[in-house]
């Protein structure tokens, strides 16, 4: 049994792994929409600029952090929360929220919460299937702001600290990426946001050049998963001697995809006993129901990739989110009930008390928006309801498990693929290599986006 990594109360969460009929609803729902519900919209009231890349809150990197991932959201809080009253029960897309069949009670009203940004998340949100969040960065105040702080950025001289570089690069390559896909602007201000949107890609391009380290430095960047795990006596996932197999059946994953190639997520899991013959073993979880009968824990590990100095993608040590499933069985081997254990990335604790490993532990009651389809690894997700776009919803992290993984949170959709057989063997990785994040790197540097990002001023 897998122990020392669940402290105290023992549920925790794991973000949504996707079901793939909603996307085409969605969609499809989606172009048919011509505007947004008004309260669909995070509020542009903004908060005060908080100190996380420097101690200095106008640094310009702070600015930068800024424009792009504190917000203002505008919610409603599900029944998970005693603040909530009145409630109603909504459904969406002409069907019950997802996950939860009977509908979702949500409060009637809406509450604001001030949302920093320094954790595993996009920036620009809401992005799932929508331009909200990138319109607003495309809109007074923050795109003058933006690309102030941007223009500031590339005329330092001195050059940052190496870990400080690596995480800025992730930061703006990511809006970069969402700027680019969002290039179409109905309305009146189109052109206008499509024209601002041209303004600030090039600024990007080439500030996310100017971060780029060498081969040599991404190799000194610091394992910070070893550390937290020191930490937060998190399990020794890459010895291969902890018990612990890193695996892949098929390499396609929807994590990746949903990052747009710029993280790699690892899949581990844990056997209830050691196999005595491993590929046969790994090949029986193609077929076997309850896939919790075999297996101890699971867990994903999330990891940055970085454009380094030559211009090519490479995979990292550095971890930006863990995940952790431990299935508690009776004498028999049923499931009784899953722990969940949810570590999200800090840049300021990795940056200020990197011996910490930067990760930050959140217990089963830590709020987090629901997401609005199987595949929506987004942040503050707007949910559509009907013909209309509505605010994000708050839940508690287990809540958002549940809405995918089921009421036991057991479903493992590593193994749960449906494939033309005979299906290909399940195969053991070895976690040193880094082999999926090597072939996530690779599908990256096939994309559209990266090579118009490669061809852009001082990218090549």
């Amino acid at each position: 049994m897998v122990s020392g990594y669940f402290p105290g109360n023992p549920l925790r969460s794991l973000p949504c792994i996707l079901i793939f009929i909603a996307v085409a609803l969605i969609a499809s729902l989606f172009l048919a929409l011509t505007k947004l519900n008004s309260h669909a919209n995070p509020s542009m009231r903004m908060p005060p600029r908080s100190s996380v890349y420097a101690a200095d809150p106008d640094d310009t990197w702070n600015r930068i952090f800024y424009c792009l991932f504190t917000r203002v959201v505008k919610t409603r809080m599900s029944s998970d929360f005693d603040e909530r009253a009145p409630v109603t029960r909504i459904q969406v897309s002409q069907s019950p929220v997802m996950g939860f069949p009977q509908g979702l009670p949500v409060s009637t009203r809406l509450f604001e919460r001030v949302e920093i940004g320094d954790r595993a998340i996009e920036p620009l949100y809401p992005s799932f299937i929508t331009s909200t969040g990138v319109s607003q960065v495309l809109s007074e105040p923050l795109y003058s702001e933006l690309k102030r702080a941007l223009t500031d950025a590339l005329e330092e001289k001195p050059p940052r600290p190496l870990l400080h570089r690596a995480l800025m690069q992730s930061d703006v390559w990511a809006a970069y990426d969402l700027l680019f896909r969002n290039s179409r602007f109905d309305g009146a201000e189109g052109k206008q946001l499509r024209e601002c949107r041209d303004q600030l890609l090039p600024l990007l391009a080439r500030f996310i050049k100017k971060l780029a380290l060498t081969s040599d430095e991404i190799d000194r960047l610091p394992d910070n998963y070893t550390s937290a795990a020191r930490t937060h006596h998190l399990p020794r996932l890459f010895d291969q001697r902890s018990g612990w197999m890193e695996v892949q059946w098929f390499p396609e994953r929807l994590h990746d995809h949903g990052a747009d190639y710029r993280r790699a997520t690892r899949v581990f899991i844990r056997p209830t006993s050691s196999p005595q013959d491993k590929q046969e073993f790994l090949n029986s979880l193609r077929e076997e129901r309850y896939k919790t009968s075999k297996l101890d824990a699971v867990a994903l590990v999330t990891q940055n990739l970085l454009i380094d100095s030559n211009g090519k993608v490479v995979p990292t040590g550095l971890t930006y989110e863990v995940q952790f499933r431990r299935f508690i069985k009776s004498r028999p081997g049923a499931l009784v009930r899953t722990e969940l254990a949810q570590y999200e990335l800090s840049r300021k604790l990795l940056l200020t008390k990197p011996a910490s490993g930067g990760l930050v532990s959140l217990n089963d009651k830590v709020p987090i928006y629901l997401p609005e389809a199987g595949n929506d690894y987004g942040f503050a997700s707007l949910q559509r309801n009907h013909s209309e776009v509505g605010p994000p919803i708050l839940v508690r992290l287990r809540s958002r498990c549940t809405s995918c993984h089921g009421r036991d949170v057991g479903t493992v959709f590593t193994f749960s693929m449906h494939f033309q057989p005979p299906p290909p063997p399940v195969t053991q990785l070895n976690p040193s290599s880094n082999e999926h994040g090597r072939y996530v790197a690779r599908r990256k540097m096939e994309s559209e986006d990266f090579k118009v990002l490669y061809q852009q001023e001082g990218i090549r």
